[in-house]
């Protein structure tokens, strides 16, 4: 399964974020500390599990390495750049690929909503998944 795929499929299946906010992500939304990895969501430090955190890394430097050779192209080293460097990957492009590869975007990440459900207010999850407060409380 290539590397964007699993990454975002972790993430989504995880944390139950949207691919099209994960899409806004950049390079140097990961950061490496001395203690974990963090995504920089929006201003929130979310650390990620350790084998999360190697995929995360993978696809960071290969993207970096990639914007190397484009800076020219795009001001932005995206973490899932697109087929232009100045863009992104187009959400519907992203959503075909994962169900390519057997997972189903909003069921997953409508599982793992609700596992988080269960473990944070419905203020947090509101604003940890970018959904409205009433509909974390359902």
């Amino acid at each position: 399964m290539p590397i964007d795929v699993r990454t975002v499929g972790a993430l989504t299946l995880l944390f139950g974020l949207q691919p099209t906010k994960l899409l806004e992500l950049t390079v140097h939304d990961i950061v490496d500390d001395e203690t974990a990895t963090v995504l920089n969501l929006d201003g929130q430090r979310i650390p990620l599990p350790p084998k999360v955190a190697r995929l995360v890394r993978v696809l960071r430097d290969r993207c970096q390495e990639r914007w190397q050779f484009n800076q020219t192209a795009s001001t932005t080293p995206w973490l899932f750049p697109g087929q232009e460097p100045a863009r992104p990957l187009g959400a519907t492009y992203l959503s075909l690929k994962l169900r390519q590869h057997g997972i189903t975007p909003l069921a997953g990440r409508n599982s793992a909503r609700l596992a988080l459900a269960a473990d944070l207010p419905a203020s947090v999850l509101a604003d940890f998944t970018a959904t409205s407060i009433s509909n974390a409380t359902r």
